[in-house]
């Protein structure tokens, strides 16, 4: 199997799984590729925080989960040590934060 294959056959099986992301978050896997993931979530009422944009944590967690996707598509069970993250706007109700 070639790497983009197992890549994408990696990324449906996480995903799959994967409650958080998919029901709880409502993220959608767009793309998964050798050490690369897409994903995005549309802005919902529960992601906004009290100055009604959407919660840093939640924004977080999508750029988390892509990452999460991304370390793993080599078919080697990994977790994330650290990570980090630069808010250069904020996601309004509606936004699909990719």
């Amino acid at each position: 199997m070639d790497a983009q294959a197992l890549a994408a056959r990696v990324g449906e099986a996480m995903f799959a799984g994967d409650v958080a992301s998919r029901d709880t978050m409502g993220m959608e896997l767009v793309a998964c590729g050798p050490g690369r993931a897409v994903m995005r979530m549309q802005v919902r009422e529960l992601h906004l925080n009290g100055h009604r944009i959407c919660h840093g944590g939640f924004i977080f967690t999508l750029a988390d989960s892509a990452f999460a996707f991304a370390c793993n598509t080599y078919n080697e069970r990994v977790v994330a040590q650290h990570c980090a993250v630069t808010y250069l706007r904020p996601g309004r109700l509606g936004m699909r934060l990719t």
